[in-house]
This record gives C-alpha cells, sequence and structure tokens, in this order.
C-alpha cells in the first residue's frame, strides 16, 4: 500500500484540479489577468510545488503539479487548490456563497523517521461551503469544509483575508492572511498516536481541535500577453493541538510553487 498511498498523495491534488477544471472552473480573478464578462479568464500552467512529506514533518518532496488561478463565467473555479461553483452572487459579483472542494495530504510510515510502524493516513478530498466577498481593500473567503472521503470523519473553518501589494500590467502580487481551526477528530486522525502506535519514544497522543495560522504571498510576472511566471509560498503555523503531537518535527509548516502559465 505505500506506493499507492505516494500515488494518492502526489495526484489527489492534480486530480481535483484537472477534473474540476475540465467541468468549468471559477475562482478569485487570476493574480495577473482581467476578468471578462463571459468565457475563460484567470492563468492555467503548470510547475514545481515543494511541500513536506507529511504535515510537521522535515523532508520535502518537489513534485510537478498543475497551478491554476482561473475563472469560468463568474460561476465555477479553481483558486489554486481550492475548486468551487457558486450556487448565488450579488448582481455586482463582490459576493457569493460558493460549494467548494480542496484536497488534505495524508502519511505512510516511510515518509518520517517518528512515523516509523504507524499506520498510513489516507488522503482525503474537503468540501463545505463558502462565503466570498471583495472590495477596494481586497477579499475575504469564509467557508466550513468536512471529510467527503470519511477518513478522519472531521472538519474544518477557514477564514482568508487577502489584500493586493502590487498591480499592473506586468505583476501581480498579494498577500493573504489565513486562519484555519480543525476540530478534535481532524487533527486526531492526522497527528493522533493510537495505543498499537506506541514505543519508547513515541507515546500515546490524542489530538485536540487547534487553529492554524498561514501567511501567503502569490503572484505572478506577465512576461507577455500570453504567458505568465506564477510563483507563491506559504508557512504555516500549527496550532498546539497539532504542534504536540509527537511525530511533529516542526510546527512551522512550508510549502512553495514555481512555475509557468498561459494567460487565458
Amino acid at each position: 500500500m505505500p506506493a499507492l498511498d505516494h500515488v494518492s498523495r502526489t495526484l489527489l491534488p492534480s486530480l481535483t484540479c484537472l477534473l474540476l477544471a475540465c467541468a468549468a472552473a471559477h475562482a478569485q480573478p487570476s493574480p495577473g489577468t482581467t476578468t471578462g464578462d463571459a468565457g475563460w479568464s484567470g492563468t492555467l500552467g503548470a510547475g514545481v510545488v515543494a511541500f513536506p512529506k507529511y504535515v510537521g514533518g522535515k523532508s520535502t518532496q518537489a513534485v510537478a503539479l498543475p497551478i491554476a488561478y482561473i475563472d469560468y463565467n463568474d460561476w465555477f473555479y479553481v483558486d489554486l487548490y481550492r475548486a468551487g461553483a457558486y450556487v448565488w452572487s450579488s448582481e455586482d459579483k463582490k459576493q457569493g456563497i460558493s460549494l467548494a472542494v480542496e484536497p488534505r495530504i495524508g502519511f505512510n510510515a516511510g515518509d518520517g523517521p517518528r512515523l516509523a510502524g504507524m499506520a498510513s493516513r489516507r488522503s482525503s478530498l474537503f468540501g463545505g461551503v463558502t462565503y466570498n466577498a471583495e472590495n477596494a481593500y481586497g477579499s475575504m473567503s469564509l467557508g466550513y469544509f468536512s471529510d467527503l472521503g470519511n477518513n478522519s470523519r472531521g472538519s474544518y473553518l477557514d477564514l482568508l483575508l487577502n489584500r493586493p501589494f502590487i498591480k499592473n500590467d506586468r505583476w501581480n502580487v498579494s498577500g493573504t492572511l489565513e486562519v484555519s481551526r480543525s476540530d478534535a477528530r481532524l487533527n486526531n486522525y492526522y497527528f493522533g498516536v493510537t495505543p498499537t502506535e506506541v514505543t519508547a519514544a513515541r507515546p500515546l497522543y490524542t489530538a485536540a481541535a487547534a487553529t492554524n495560522l498561514t501567511l501567503w504571498v502569490t503572484g505572478q510576472y506577465n512576461m507577455t500577453k500570453q504567458y505568465a511566471l506564477m510563483f507563491g509560498a506559504n508557512i504555516t503555523r500549527l496550532g498546539s493541538g497539532a504542534a504536540s503531537s509527537p511525530i511533529v518535527e516542526r510546527r512551522d509548516v512550508p510549502f512553495l510553487y514555481l512555475g509557468l502559465g498561459r494567460n487565458l
């Protein structure tokens, strides 16, 4: 099963992105293009995405994945690895309610020394409802997501606050603060240690609910009207309910991507 789990961990974000994009995706406007009145807009590309082998682990991996900030008719969207569809929006499109999905990456025992002998935690797709709004200062998204695969049977609340830093014909760079409150079921599935997994170096651990804080910087540089360099990075500070787990090697979790995209 480790090989299959590795495939699910690397391909789940790709499949989520591509399947919903093919269905006709729509998200917050791309970091570098103007939303049109109809049809596709945004930037669709691919590149290298670097992230830990498991959340809280020191070992990292770099994987070739799609990178998408695309929009179709102010209805369907893909915003990096969150995809969804609006079920209601205001007349001026400044507010909306959408149904959205995003993946959560699991792990297996070979992903780090502190996981040796542990049962695999499966990757899963989380789905929920988001309220999105924007004004002259930036945009926000407030959502509630639950585990559609029932692996953890958990859920989380997520708040995103985004503000543009630079926006012109060449550059579009913004910063985002994300606050996510994961419940105890979700945390215990991914960070807990069961009685059968206890060792001399890994005590029994039941994870509590936790609030994670993430700082994002994302953007793109439009090399031409058609092609753009897409980039982004974030750092997540795990809440104590997760960070105190004996399997966590570092509390601050990095994420980075760099790729080439085509403006639609």
